[in-house]
């Protein structure tokens, strides 16, 4: 019996060992999604870097993914869509960068030009625009009352120089963050803009897949939108997409 019961509970020993060992090994969709992307799956591994996003969060290295599998579905414009999350995610992330100018150049996509904030971010991390205005605000302080309490003058000037401009910075950064969070994408291949919300209204102009617009409001099945040369105008709903997921 003594026998039997170590033999057996070897075996269960054995068993668990071999599920944990399984469970280990066993692929994340993620990695299911890279696997089958090789393979040329491409349907497949877009369901897999879904399950990714849901299971696993969202990062930028599955929405760079992502817009390859759109990319090899030809659908650019949510290709597009996917590296614009990637890089709102992590504005360093020079694939992405480099595969999303590569693919408004090819489609011709109207998009702002960068403000010469912009052309900063990748130095620095997310969430960075309330630091730099309450590091602007406190060298503004300090040279204020550096320059009532001293004679150091020269140094309270550049304090407040310093703080000010900071200041300044940090504001017009959560002033573009907050527009940012209206902008959404041009899914079709062209796309009429209209003066008024209805297909008979005038058109104003012609939007290629890919161009960026900033949400103002809504009116049945069409949305008020900024264009990229800031003219105001209607777009049908259907035809434009959210950049935040």
């Amino acid at each position: 019996m003594k026998l039997l019961f170590s033999r057996t509970t070897a075996l269960l020993l054995c068993a668990g060992a071999l599920f944990s060992a399984g469970m280990s090994l066993q692929a994340t969709p993620f990695e299911e999604g890279n696997a089958l992307f090789k393979d040329g799956k491409f349907q497949e591994a877009e369901a897999a870097y879904n399950r990714s996003l849901a299971q696993e969060g969202d990062s930028p290295a599955t929405r760079y993914n992502l817009g390859k599998v759109q990319e090899a579905l030809a659908d650019p414009a949510r290709a597009m869509l996917e590296w614009e999350r990637a890089l709102r995610l992590s504005p360093d992330h020079v694939a992405a960068r480099k595969a999303l100018k590569a693919a408004r150049e090819t489609m011709g996509s109207k998009v702002p030009e960068d403000a010469w904030w912009n052309l900063l971010q990748p130095s620095f991390s997310l969430h960075r625009e309330p630091w730099i205005a309450a590091a602007g605000a406190w060298l503004l302080a300090s040279g204020l009352i550096l320059a009532l309490a001293t004679k150091k003058r020269p140094l309270a000037g550049a304090l407040v120089l310093a703080g000010a401009s900071l200041g300044l910075l940090g504001a017009a950064w959560i002033a573009h963050s907050s527009a940012e969070a209206d902008a959404a994408l041009v899914l079709e291949r062209a796309v009429v803009f209209r003066a008024a919300p209805a297909n008979p209204a005038r058109a104003l102009d012609s939007l290629p897949a890919g161009s960026r617009l900033r949400l103002l409001d809504s009116s049945g099945g069409w949305l008020r939108a900024q264009a990229a040369d800031r003219q105001i105008g209607w777009i049908p709903s259907a035809s434009v997409e959210r950049i935040s997921p």
